[in-house]
C-alpha cells in the first residue's frame, strides 16, 4: 500500500512540475521579466497580479503616485523604495515578498502641509502551477500584508489576497497573460478598522522584439475597495536585459475611470535573477 501511494504521489506531481519548467522555460532571455505591470495603487505589491512562472530573483526598486483635486485644495505626493525577492522552490512552486523598506509622504491640505517618512508594508506569499496543458499555465497564488508600516502613527494595516494567474505562451517572444484577484484588509489600532475587500481582474500581453527587450501592455480592472468601480486603468511596461541575471522594468499606469484618485503610478524595477 505504501508503495501505491508513493507512486500516485509521484504520478500527481512529478509530471507537473516537469511540464510546467518546461513551459514556463520557453522564454527568449531568463533574465527579462515576465507577467503583468508590477506597480499598482496600493501599499507595496498588493493588488498588482502574479506571473504564473517561478522564478528565483531579488530585485531593488522605486515606486511612486501623486494625488491633485484643486478644487479640493488637497495634493499628496508618495514614493516608496521597494526590496523584492522569489524562490523558485521547485518548477511548479514559488515564494515571494515584497518590502517598502521607506515610504515617503507629501501631503497638502489647504495651508496645512505634513511629511511623512517611515517603513512601509510588508507582503508575503506563494504560487503553485497548479495546471499545465500545451503552452497553457494555471497557478494559484496568496499573499499576506503585515502590519509593518508606520505611516499611521496609530494604525497598523493587516490584510490578504488570493487569486489565479494564468498565461499562455504560444512562441519564446509572445506571451498573453491574466490574473483574478480577492483582496481584503483592515486597521488594527485605537481608531475605526475600516475593513475593505475588493476584487482584481488583469488581462495583457507581452512581445520581445529581441531577447534584450520587451514591452508589456496591460489592463486592470478594479471593483469593491473604494466604490462599485475603483479604477479602469491601462499598464504599460517596457523590459530590459543586460546579460543573463540582470533586468530591469519600466512601468506605469493611468486611472481613466472609476473611484481612484491618483491621477498615475509608475516605477522603475531592478532585478537579478539567479
Amino acid at each position: 500500500m505504501s508503495r501505491l501511494l508513493v507512486a500516485l504521489v509521484a504520478l500527481l506531481l512529478l509530471p507537473a512540475a516537469a511540464r510546467a519548467e518546461g513551459v514556463c522555460e520557453q522564454w527568449i532571455a531568463p533574465a527579462l521579466a515576465e507577467g503583468p505591470v508590477t506597480f499598482g495603487f496600493q501599499s507595496a505589491d498588493v493588488s498588482t497580479g502574479r506571473r504564473a512562472c517561478p522564478r528565483t530573483e531579488v530585485g531593488l526598486g522605486v515606486q511612486g503616485g501623486a494625488i491633485i483635486e484643486t478644487q479640493n485644495f488637497y495634493g499628496a505626493v508618495t514614493a516608496a523604495g521597494l526590496l523584492s525577492g522569489s524562490v523558485a522552490v521547485r518548477p511548479d512552486l514559488e515564494v515571494f515578498a515584497t518590502l517598502e523598506a521607506l515610504r515617503f509622504q507629501y501631503v497638502q491640505n489647504a495651508t496645512l502641509t505634513g511629511t511623512n517618512m517611515s517603513l512601509g508594508q510588508l507582503t508575503l506569499g506563494g504560487t503553485y502551477v497548479a495546471l499545465t496543458s500545451g503552452s497553457f499555465v494555471l497557478s494559484p497564488s496568496v499573499r499576506l500584508e503585515l502590519p509593518t508600516s508606520f505611516a499611521s502613527p496609530r494604525t497598523r494595516t493587516v490584510g490578504g489576497e488570493i487569486g489565479a494567474a494564468a498565461l499562455y505562451r504560444s512562441s519564446e517572444r509572445f506571451e498573453v497573460h491574466g490574473y483574478a484577484g480577492v483582496d481584503a484588509s483592515l486597521g488594527l489600532g485605537a481608531s475605526a478598522s475600516l475593513p475593505r475587500a475588493g476584487f482584481l481582474v488583469n488581462v495583457g500581453a507581452e512581445y520581445a522584439l529581441f531577447s534584450g527587450f520587451a514591452a508589456v501592455l496591460d489592463a486592470n480592472v478594479h471593483f469593491g475597495r473604494r466604490d462599485v468601480l475603483d479604477y479602469v486603468a491601462p499598464a504599460v511596461g517596457l523590459r530590459f536585459r543586460a546579460g543573463e541575471h540582470f533586468g530591469a522594468e519600466l512601468g506605469a499606469s493611468l486611472p481613466l475611470l472609476g473611484a481612484e484618485r491618483a491621477l498615475a503610478i509608475g516605477g522603475l524595477k531592478l532585478t537579478w535573477r539567479m
